[in-house]
């Protein structure tokens, strides 16, 4: 019975985004997944063995208007990363909401193929409490920016991106994120 319930919700859904559409022709969505390398970034010289690593990216966007577009998302991502503070060896873990809000233009823009360069704020909420050295808790928002290149082939998306943190993540340990992701998409409407 749920599975019949979710079901219903999700054609609906769809029923409603293509009556949007029609009404907005320039108005697209889509879904996207990726893989990302992170490092918190810190001059503080008690550090060491900094290392970046690997995680993940899934996510729906929208993208509104033609040549010149504006493009929000939402996305879950987790990273990591490792690093010395004294004698032990942190690995804090993020589980973060992020929300990106791109201002883009398409150098190419065909219907069948667009090449495209975008960037804007890049709002992220820890969902999480990552691993930390005693009082050096990790901050719940962060605010950063993104810059973004991407190509479109037919409904299929391929962008790269490149976020910093402008706010400290941890102040105590100096640190802003810096995360280059890779994600891959399909426009559904």
């Amino acid at each position: 019975m749920k599975t019949i319930k979710y079901l219903l919700v999700v054609t609906a859904g769809i029923f409603g985004m293509n009556s949007v559409k029609a009404q907005a022709p320039d108005l697209t969505f889509g879904i996207k997944a990726g893989a990302n390398f992170a490092n918190l970034h810190s001059d503080l010289k008690e550090l060491s063995k900094e290392k970046g690593k690997m995680g993940y990216t899934i996510g729906a966007f929208a993208r509104i208007g033609n040549q010149l577009y504006f493009q929000p998302e939402i996305n879950y991502t987790a990273f990591k990363s490792e690093y010395n503070y004294g004698s032990e060896t942190y690995r804090p873990k993020f589980k973060q909401m992020n929300v990106p809000l791109m201002v883009g233009y398409k150098l190419i823009n065909t219907e069948a193929f667009n090449l495209r360069v975008s960037a804007g704020p890049d709002f992220n909420y820890t969902l999480n409490k990552p691993n930390a050295p005693t009082s050096f808790d990790y901050k719940k928002f962060n605010l950063g920016g993104v810059f973004n290149a991407g190509v479109d082939v037919g409904n299929l998306t391929i962008d790269a991106r490149y976020s910093r943190g402008f706010t400290k993540i941890n102040k105590g340990l100096n640190e802003k994120t810096g995360i280059y992701n890779l994600s891959v998409g399909f426009k559904i409407l």
